[in-house]
């Protein structure tokens, strides 16, 4: 007897439960909203800091055009790289003008000590050549491995 009254007792809490969600979610659709999208609001920023972090994404996207530009920095630095037989592609960060990090990976060489040396000689040389801030550039060479 006391099986089937807790058997009866649980049968009726699920049942209870289950008309209970019908019914929300029935309330949720005749008010027009959609019971699977739950709202969230926009994290809270702190103005100043939005407006800082606005100013470094103009800064690094001026200096990013700056450096790429027809003529500019990169291309001269492509070109004397090419000059002296290099083959490379570059990858580019731009975090702010005091944080720039450039990647040249050398395509057709094996990079060696002395390879190294040279890249870094010839890409600081037209960094001072065109008046930017050697500091501002954390340079790496490497090889495709």
């Amino acid at each position: 007897m006391e099986k089937r009254k807790f058997t009866l007792v649980g049968l009726g809490i699920i049942i209870i439960l289950s008309i209970s969600a019908i019914f929300i979610l029935n309330g949720a659709k005749s008010k027009g909203e959609d019971p699977e999208i739950i709202e969230v609001s926009a994290p809270v920023v702190n103005p100043e800091l939005q407006v800082l972090h606005d100013k470094k994404v103009k800064e690094a996207d001026v200096i990013t055009k700056y450096l790429q530009e027809e003529n500019g920095f990169f291309e001269q630095v492509g070109n004397r790289l090419t000059e002296k037989d290099y083959e490379f592609q570059m990858m580019l960060a731009v975090r702010s003008i005091d944080d720039i990090q450039v990647k040249y990976i050398l395509t057709n060489k094996k990079v060696t000590e002395a390879e190294q040396g040279e890249v870094k000689s010839i890409f600081y040389e037209i960094v001072e050549k065109n008046n930017l801030d050697p500091h501002s550039f954390t340079l790496t060479v490497s090889d495709r491995d």
